[in-house]
Order: C-alpha cells, then sequence, then structure tokens
C-alpha cells in the first residue's frame, strides 16, 4: 500500500515523507518564504507546506484567539496571507527548486483555487476541519491523495470522517495530531499512529507540534510514513507558531534521523546475517577440556567447559555442550582442547 505524489512514493515499504510546515511563520512575506523554501530543500526536506486562506469564506469576524497569538485570529491571517499570485511563485520555486509544494485549505473556494489555479497534486486538511464534513467531502471529490490531520478529535470522529471520505477517495493519509502549541512530548500520542493503521487500513503519520525532533522520530519508529513538522527560520521570531517550530538544523537532523530509523526497521525475521559471519568465528564458543580427560572418561561439567574461538572442521559448538554431557571419551584428551565430534563415543 502506498500513495505516489510525483516522483515519491509514500507508505510503510518507502522512506518516510519529511514536510516542513511553513504555515504562516514566513509572516507573510514572500521573500522569506522562499527562503524556507531554499532552507527546507537544503536540508532534506520532501515538501514544503503553506496555507491557503479565503478569510469571509471560511469564518467570521468574531472567531476567538488562542493563547499563542497575540490579535484575534482573522486578523492574524489576514496580515499572514499569501496571495494567489504569490502561491503561483511558490510553487514555481519549489519545482525549480526540486521540493514537492503542498498547502492547506479552510474552505471550499480554496479548494477550488488550489486545484484550478494552482493545480496542486494532493491536499492535506487541518485538524480544525476533521470534523467538517462538507469540506472534506469536497476535498474528496477532487480525487486527489489528501492528508487528514486530526488534532482536537476522537475515534468516533475520526472514523466519520475516514468512512466518509473512503467512499469517495481510498487515497488516505492520516496524521496523529494533538493541536497544542507548543505540544510537550507526553502529549502527542504517537502509540496512536499504530492503532490507526490497524483500525482505518491507511497510511498513516505524525503532525507534530512539539518544538524538537524526538517525538517524530518516535513515530518513524512506530511506523509513520510521513512527518510534517512545524519549520521556522527563527524560533525566537514573533507570530503563533515559530515556538512550536523547528530550525533549519533541526529540520536536518530530523531527515537524517527518520530515515536511519527506517533503515533499521529493514530486517523483519531473524537470522545470521552474511555480515556477522565473520564476526561469529572469534566471538562464540566452543566445547573445550578444562582438565586432562582418558579414554573412556565421561564428560562432566568439571572436565569440560566452553570457550572462545567458535568451532569449525567438526568441532563442537558450545550450543550443543548438554549433548556432550553424560558421553564418553573416545581417546586421550588433553587439557584446553577443543572437542571434536569424532572425540565422543
Amino acid at each position: 500500500m502506498f500513495i505516489k505524489i510525483r516522483e515519491k512514493k509514500i507508505g510503510i515499504n518507502y522512506p518516510p515523507y519529511i514536510i516542513a510546515e511553513a504555515c504562516i511563520n514566513h509572516e507573510g512575506r514572500i521573500n522569506l518564504a522562499k527562503e524556507m523554501v531554499y532552507e527546507a530543500k537544503k536540508n532534506g526536506a520532501d515538501c514544503v507546506k503553506f496555507q491557503y486562506h479565503i478569510l469571509d469564506d471560511e469564518m467570521l469576524r468574531k472567531a476567538p484567539k488562542s493563547s499563542n497569538f497575540k490579535e484575534d485570529l482573522y486578523t492574524t491571517l489576514k496580515k499572514t496571507n499569501l496571495t494567489l499570485r504569490e502561491h503561483i511563485i511558490l510553487k514555481n520555486f519549489c519545482e525549480k527548486n526540486r521540493i514537492h509544494y503542498l498547502c492547506t485549505p479552510f474552505s471550499k473556494k480554496s479548494v477550488d483555487v488550489l486545484k484550478k489555479d494552482l493545480k496542486v497534486d494532493f491536499f492535506k486538511t487541518g485538524s480544525g476541519e476533521l470534523t467538517n464534513l462538507p469540506f472534506q467531502l469536497h476535498v474528496a471529490k477532487q480525487k486527489k491523495p489528501v492528508i487528514i490531520s486530526t488534532g482536537m478529535s476522537d475515534m468516533k470522529e475520526i472514523s466519520r470522517t475516514v468512512n466518509l471520505v473512503k467512499k469517495i477517495n481510498k487515497n488516505i493519509i492520516l496524521t496523529q495530531c494533538t493541536s497544542v502549541y507548543p505540544c510537550p512530548s507526553y502529549l502527542t500520542g504517537i502509540e496512536l499512529i499504530p492503532i490507526f493503521k490497524k483500525r482505518f487500513n491507511v497510511i498513516t503519520g505524525l503532525s507534530d507540534h512539539s518544538n524538537s525532533i524526538y517525538s517524530s522520530l518516535g513515530a518513524v519508529a512506530l511506523g509513520a510514513c510521513i512527518i510534517e513538522k512545524h519549520f521556522t527560520l527563527d524560533k525566537s521570531a514573533k507570530g503563533p507558531d515559530h515556538a512550536s517550530s523547528i530550525e533549519p538544523n533541526e529540520l536536518k537532523e530530523l531527515v537524517i534521523g527518520a530515515n536511519e530509523i527506517y533503515n533499521s526497521k529493514k530486517i523483519k525475521v531473524k537470522k545470521i546475517l552474511k555480515e556477522e559471519k565473520q564476526i561469529i568465528s572469534w566471538a562464540r564458543e566452543s566445547v573445550v577440556s578444562v582438565q586432562n580427560i582418558k579414554k573412556g572418561e565421561k564428560f562432566n561439567e568439571k572436565n569440560i567447559s566452553t570457550k572462545r574461538p567458535n568451532a569449525k572442521n567438526g568441532e563442537i559448538e558450545s550450543k550443543y555442550f548438554y549433548k556432550v554431557l553424560g558421553k564418553r571419551s573416545k581417546k586421550d584428551v588433553k587439557k584446553n582442547k577443543t572437542l571434536n565430534w569424532t572425540d565422543l563415543i
């Protein structure tokens, strides 16, 4: 099971897909947004995600704010919203720099703009829209892959949305998310990732609002196929999302770590590897005499033991020690000699 975005395949058998979430950390400045794209690519991200707001289509002006905002939501987004022309410039800039462009819509009209004018390859819906069923249905009807984030929701709500979307579009990636900014590690809920996979039979990932990379790395170990991480050029900058973001050097470490963890999961059957066989020759033990043993004498735990190196050419490996006990010696054996199967009667 995988979903293909241009040249990239996203799924359990492919390297984790890393999304640098620019959110509104570009502060509405196109040049800063471009710099973020450049830094995201330079530090190994697969994708940069932005947001597209048609404010009066998605909210009333009386929408309240949370503690991470200094102004009301409408005012904040109006100040930081990029124009359609700027998004087109950014998408072209992403393509020029060979990094995927992704954008979150927040209303049906913004979905239509992203499809018609920006010709996006896929969609990402925010956690606030999980229960907005008309909106989710409209996104599903575009027949493009969709990442659905699950912050501020319970299993019943997630099931309702996933079941609705699946009737039209089965190309779903479901991300565990906790909508706290920044999110402490004990609230990230990464153990839900394999639960989502089993329950909904979809590709899963993590939308991570913590201010470090550790939860994301743990998520990859648990089977996350995508990591979406808030990204900034400066955590100390003013704005609602900078404090819950990572900087370019951390993004680089996230990409390296996520791929190392993915590679460490490739062996699914425990067996002796060809790369280990050289080490076996000295690291394992063989059955040896620890006393002089006479012909016809029984082998016991006083006159034999196990010592390095490993057995070779008919010698007895330590794992067969208890098969030797009670057998008799076919010949005289001097102390500190490796026993051979031909030494046993």
